[in-house]
Formats: structure tokens, sequence, C-alpha cells
């Protein structure tokens, strides 16, 4: 009961974001406590007048260091007494101004928007129905209720700062995951597969299938040791240069690399090519690199070596790169699927503005990709 209460009052926050770690709440702390006390500084008895004052003060203070380790609960109670100083006859509300404008800003935070909307909304009205009772200027009513809007927008900005950085965050995972996929995983996979098609044909050509699996290795290790170099640099995402261009000839080159290295695991099939000749940006080619590779290793984890032939084709015009490949969708795949390859691949098509879609159809499966020929943003 409690547990469905409090997830539908508090919202899921990020522990990484500063507001959500103890030691900065606690500096915070440090600087609202620091000004309500030189606020009090020569007018003590004027904030905190009669016999309840140094208590009401004491309560006051270490409500604010509570904010802390526990900022709903201390924020709600700040807000609590807060109103209930403004009714009293004699102490001066206003003397907690500061921790009621921190409390606010923490439950805009914390809190999901209608119980924080409501916990606003509640403590105008107070302050409103204060007014009129006390008769005061209306002007007093506008200044206080600004200050609580204030609070408020400065708690939804901090959100939607967290916000972001989770976006960020989750940018920069699905880029790092893309890397390590691409660096490493269709290398190994062709190790796994020369092997199995060693043992299963080449009786006589031990030494030409190890070569192979060398060849296959040491391009896995230098994928990787690049991949650790970009993600130890500072600059990653400004690494491209507008200036760093490749000719068509350079990824065609790389399609015949693939396309070598899978007949070599005894699959069978044909490329077609139609390309313009053009320069193509450091980004664009990257990831017609990338996705080159990666269907050709998809082409080797999923289809059957005796179901049939694989159709890759590519086609370059001025404005867009176009990769398609179809290969029967029957037989019996080889089990050395993540799952990840193709929805990394569609992550970095749709970001650099190009599309991606995959299925069956007629016992055929299919993938399009298209890339827009302008600079990629990263």
């Amino acid at each position: 009961m409690f547990d469905r209460f409090r997830h539908a009052v508090l919202r899921p926050t990020d522990a990484s974001f500063f507001l959500n770690q103890t030691k900065y709440r606690a500096l915070i702390s440090f600087v609202f406590i620091a000004i309500s006390a030189f606020m009090c500084i020569g007018s003590f008895s004027a904030l905190y007048p009669g016999p309840y004052g140094w208590a009401v003060a004491s309560v006051y203070f270490l409500t604010l260091a509570l904010l802390a380790f526990h900022p709903v609960t201390a924020s709600l109670f700040c807000l609590v007494v807060y109103v209930m100083l403004l009714f009293h006859p004699t102490l001066v509300a206003g003397s907690e101004e500061w921790g009621m404008f921190l409390s606010i800003a923490y439950l805009a935070f914390y809190l999901r928007r209608a119980p924080s909307v409501t916990a606003v909304v509640l403590l105008i009205t107070m302050e409103a129905l204060e007014t009129y009772r006390s008769g005061m200027p209306i002007d007093y009513l506008v200044g206080t209720a600004t200050i609580d809007l204030v609070a408020y927008l400065i708690g939804v900005l901090f959100t939607h700062e967290e916000h972001l950085s989770q976006l960020r965050l989750t940018e920069r995972n699905q880029l790092i995951a893309s890397d390590l996929h691409s660096a490493i995983t269709s290398e190994l996979s062709s190790i796994v597969l020369l092997a199995q098609s060693h043992d299963e044909h080449d009786s006589g050509g031990t030494n030409a299938t190890l070569d192979r699996i060398k060849d296959v290795a040491q391009i896995a290790l230098s994928n990787t040791h690049g991949l650790i170099r970009t993600l130890s640099s500072k600059d990653r995402g400004t690494a491209c240069s507008d200036e760093s261009t490749h000719v068509t000839d350079e990824l065609l080159a790389y399609v015949r690399e693939q396309d070598r290295n899978l007949q070599s695991m005894g699959f069978r099939g044909v490329v077609s090519i139609h390309v313009d000749s053009a320069p193509l940006s450091e980004d664009t080619f990257l990831l017609a690199k990338l996705c080159v590779k990666e269907i050709y290793a998809n082409i080797a984890r999923h289809m059957s070596k005796r179901s049939g032939e694989y159709h890759f084709g590519i086609a370059v015009t001025p404005t867009e790169l176009a990769i398609t490949e179809t290969n029967p969708a029957d037989g019996d795949p080889n089990e050395l699927s993540s799952g990840f390859g193709l929805s990394l691949l569609r992550h970095q098509a749709e970001i650099s503005g190009g599309t991606m879609r995959n299925g069956i159809s007629d016992g055929m499966w299919r993938i399009d990709v298209t890339i827009p020929l302008l600079r990629l943003a990263y």
C-alpha cells in the first residue's frame, strides 16, 4: 500500500544527477543556513519574538539541515511550519522564507507534477487567506506568490535538466554499445564459423583455415584497440572532420572484402553494384562500412549455407547511399545471434537522417538501409 502511494507521489529520479546526491544537497543546505543566519544578525528578537522564538528558530535551522538527507519529508514539514506561522499572532512567517523557497523547489523536483502543483496551490491559498484576514495590501500576496512560483519553476527547470542528462547518457551508451558490437562481434562470429567450416569440410586445408582465423582475430583485436582509443578521447563526437573524405572505390573494396570473407566460410551469394563515383564524408563512410559489416555478419549468423544464395546490392546516387540485402529465411541458421546488431544499426541510421527497414516476405529475409549523403550529426 505504502509503496503504491510512494510511486504515485514521487517521480523516478537519476541517482547520478547532483540534486539526488546527499553531498550536494548538504552544500545547498549549508548555503541556506548561512543566509538565514546572516539575516538574523541584529534582528533575531524581531524575527523570532516571544518565549517560543528560540524553539521556532532551532526547528527551522534543524529542518534546513535535514533537507540534505530527507528532502521531501523535511520540505513538507518546513511548509507546514511556515503555514502555522502565517496565522500566529506574534511569530513572523517571513523569518523562514529562505527555507520555504528551497522546500518548494525540492517538492517541484522530487514529486510528480500533480502533487507538487497541489502543494504550491495550497500554499498560495493559505497566504491569500492570511492576507485577507490581516487586511494587508494585495501587493504583499502578489510578492509572496511570485516567490513561490519562481521557486517552483526552478525545481521544474532542474527536473528538465535531469531528463536531458538522462537522454545524453542514453545516447552515449547507445554509441558505446554500437561501437563495441561493430568492433568485435562480427569478427568473433567469423572465427566461430570458420572453425565450424574447418571441422565440417576442411580435412586437408588446416593451415589455410588457421591463417584465415588468425587474420580475422587480428582484425577484431585492431578494432578493439581503436575503440579503446576512441572511448579514451575527450573529443569523442568531434573527431570526424568535414575535410576528411573517401571515394566510393574504398567502400566497394570493403564490400568485396566482406563478401570474400563470407564466401570463404561456405556461403554463396551475388553482389550487385550501381555506383556513381563521388566523395563520401568521413561520417558517411564509417556508417556505410558499419552497415556493410553488420549485414554480412547477419547473413553469417542467420542464413543456412544450404538454403540458397544471398543477394547484396549497393547503390550510390548524388543524394543518398542505399544498401539492400536478401536471403532465404528458411533452413537451419547458426545460433550466434545476440539480437543487438540490427537494433543498434537502425539507431545509427536514424540519427544520421537515414532509414532502415527489415523483415520477411515470401520466405525471403530483406534489409534496406538508406543514408543521406550529408554530414552526420553525431
